[in-house]
């Protein structure tokens, strides 16, 4: 992370709704992390891969749907961490599993914890999409399962696999600043003998999986979900997360072909997380 110098956006509403819309297409531009504090949004991006114009051509557009206004500055490299850890508050999942930084104390009456490096990647617990997975992942039984987690992030999903019995597990991003994260936060929580790998869902080659974990976005889904039905095991599942509720159908009827049957769902925020069975 060092050297590297942030843009951040922040963002101001009177409708909180908006928020959701911004990060799913900001996300879509590069946009790689977002915090919500004192009713505001804030999102960050790479430098080196910021396009001011595309980035103002998604604000004109949305503009002239939805209220917000939006100021961007530079984030230096030696701010970055002190930033980030300010705005990651330790977080819960029912009474099981209790999410924090080093700098949290423990709760040692959840039966589960997950330390994460707050740093620059998606998935900290924090966003609706990944808590929904925390908690759908609760009701699904992972005892001697093999796991693939594609678009990894942090590695919290494939960490939470391991804690849940699952045997072996495989984990990619394409992203190499997740590869860099996920490493240290598997070294972190003990779980160093997950398979990571800089890629997508053909980065392990022929390997079939009982459970399939994607928090990605709906686009990715719908691309990947040929892909995704092909290397699950029969009567496998998929769960799937990252985008709206409203979406769900859509995902549904591109899963159908593939004999992917929707079993559950979770929702928060607008967000959706949904499980599929392999018939």
């Amino acid at each position: 992370m060092q050297g590297i110098t942030y843009i951040e956006a922040e963002f101001s509403s009177p409708q909180e709704y908006v928020y959701d819309i911004l990060m799913a297409e900001l996300a879509e531009i590069g946009f790689e992390s977002f915090t919500e504090e004192d009713g505001k949004l804030k999102a960050f991006i790479q430098q080196d891969i910021y396009a001011e114009n595309e980035f103002s051509e998604l604000c004109d557009r949305l503009l002239h749907k939805f209220p917000f206004s939006c100021k961007t500055k530079e984030i230096a490299p030696q701010n970055w961490n002190a930033l980030w850890e300010s705005n990651f508050p330790d977080i819960t999942v029912d009474d099981k599993i209790h999410v924090r930084a080093l700098f949290h104390e423990p709760k040692p009456e959840f039966p589960i914890e997950i330390v994460i490096q707050p740093k620059m990647a998606f998935g900290t617990g924090h966003h609706a999409t990944t808590w929904s997975v925390m908690k759908l992942m609760l009701d699904i039984d992972f005892k001697g399962k093999k796991v693939f987690d594609f678009g990894t992030g942090t590695g919290i999903l494939a960490i939470l696999a391991q804690k849940l019995g699952a045997t072996e597990i495989w984990a990619v991003d394409n992203d190499p600043q997740c590869i860099e994260n996920s490493l240290e936060n598997f070294e972190q929580n003990n779980t160093t003998e997950i398979k990571l790998a800089l890629g997508d869902i053909s980065a392990f080659g022929n390997e079939n999986y009982d459970i399939i974990i994607g928090n990605i976005t709906r686009n990715v889904i719908l691309e990947f979900l040929p892909q995704i039905a092909t290397k699950l095991q029969p009567k496998g599942v998929f769960i799937a997360s990252g985008f709206y509720e409203e979406d769900l159908p859509l995902i549904e009827n591109a899963a159908k072909p593939l004999s992917l049957q929707i079993k559950t769902k979770q929702t928060q925020e607008k967000w959706c997380a949904a499980v599929f069975s392999k018939l």
